[in-house]
């Protein structure tokens, strides 16, 4: 199987001293473990410096388009 490209994942990814994926300082097992597969997991942080880039560049009527286009 063919590794994941590094920047395919969120900023904040890395691999945790278990050996698991970690997002947004939050242990993909631990998430999996407690809420199950399959999992959408978001970096908070990364997802609202996005928007924040959106808007300067778009303006505020990036809303919509922004939902769009994701």
């Amino acid at each position: 199987m063919t590794p994941l490209p590094w920047s395919l994942l969120p900023d904040s990814a890395e691999v945790g001293p278990d050996g698991w994926l970690r997002i947004g300082g939050c242990s993909t097992a631990e998430l999996a473990a407690e809420l199950g597969t399959p999992l959408f997991v978001y970096d908070e942080d990364q997802l609202r410096a996005r928007c924040r880039e959106a808007v300067a560049a778009f303006g505020d009527g990036v809303a919509y388009a922004t939902k769009a286009f994701l």
